[in-house]
């Protein structure tokens, strides 16, 4: 457990999943280097013409995870697909999984998958009932509290015991907003208030500072089960945010030469590929850094640009 919260001797702090970001280099780099997580979570794996995605396949293999608390996720869409998924993640040994019911992006809801399966409870109790099914696996759910309206969960929480979760991580957005607007902490409460499950906030949380009062406003309402946060985008930005007396140039670098050299162990496709990979990473990390360094890299089209890039970046750092 993080070492500054003491309200509760089993409150969490997790790692929220974020496609593109959080995969196994990032996970065991982060923590290695900084720490202060309690468990991290892969994004969602998903099928793509009946099979399973080979970099999804890859990023959830236990030799990749190790050293550290890992759950994979899966997409919640079809029962075949979700229940394809979850049997794979089976057979690699894992006994826990956790239920991506909440991705708004488009391409993903409008096809019922993730956020988009909250406006079709029918679907959602036939895909409960048939992961409660397989014998020997627990399960969490990430969601929002609906796709199109902030009602949905009111048709959804109803089934939840049929397959008995570990927690309820809420997003309290809908899908539809994606990340825009405010989060809807009336609707959280709302939620609170209506299940004994354990439940996780997501959303919103950007500096360290702001969760121990966040979870405090929620401990106090009457049988509140809140169990933990979870952090995604804040936690990306600044890998530092939980643990602040490594939030310097050295340890900051370290991740990053960390990252960069196992992308080039990793990465098959080249300097392009690489040089790809890596501006993708600076799209989140270290927003307040150098803006004329951040946009060399952004411009680099060789390795030589690149390194130079981000070495006068670090230099600039406290």
């Amino acid at each position: 457990m993080s070492n500054f919260v003491k309200m509760k001797q089993d409150f969490k702090i997790l790692s929220a999943p974020l496609q593109g970001y959080t995969g196994h280099v990032w996970r065991s780099t982060h923590a290695r280097i900084f720490g202060g997580i309690d468990c991290y979570y892969s994004p969602f794996m998903r099928m793509k013409g009946g099979s399973l995605m080979s970099r999804d396949v890859r990023d959830v293999q236990p030799e990749n995870n190790n050293g550290y608390n890992f759950v994979p996720q899966v997409l919640a869409g079809t029962i075949d697909d979700t229940v394809a998924m979850v049997l794979y993640l089976k057979s690699l040994g894992y006994n826990r999984v956790d239920l991506n019911m909440g991705c708004p992006f488009p391409p993903i809801a409008r096809h019922a998958k993730g956020s988009g399966i909250l406006c079709y409870p029918q679907r959602v109790e036939a895909l409960f009932k048939r992961l409660a099914s397989i014998d020997g696996l627990k399960y969490s759910i990430k969601m929002r509290l609906g796709y199109n309206s902030a009602d949905d969960w009111r048709r959804i929480l109803p089934l939840i015991p049929i397959i008995d979760p570990m927690h309820i991580a809420i997003h309290p957005r809908t899908g539809i907003q994606q990340y825009s607007g405010d989060v809807d902490i009336t609707q959280f409460l709302n939620i609170l208030q209506s299940t004994t499950y354990p439940v996780i906030y997501n959303g919103d949380i950007a500096r360290r500072e702001d969760i121990v009062p966040l979870m405090q406003r929620f401990d106090e309402m009457p049988g509140s089960n809140i169990a933990g946060v979870m952090i995604g985008r804040a936690l990306v930005a600044n890998p530092a945010m939980l643990t602040p007396e490594k939030a310097d140039r050295d340890h900051y670098r370290t991740f990053h030469d960390a990252i960069y050299a196992q992308y080039r162990k990793e990465l098959t496709g080249g300097s392009v590929q690489l040089l790809n990979a890596m501006k993708a990473f600076w799209n989140m990390y270290l927003p307040q850094s150098d803006r004329k360094c951040r946009k060399r890299i952004g411009k680099a089209h060789t390795i030589a640009q690149y390194e130079l890039a981000t070495a006068q970046l670090f230099e600039l750092l406290p």
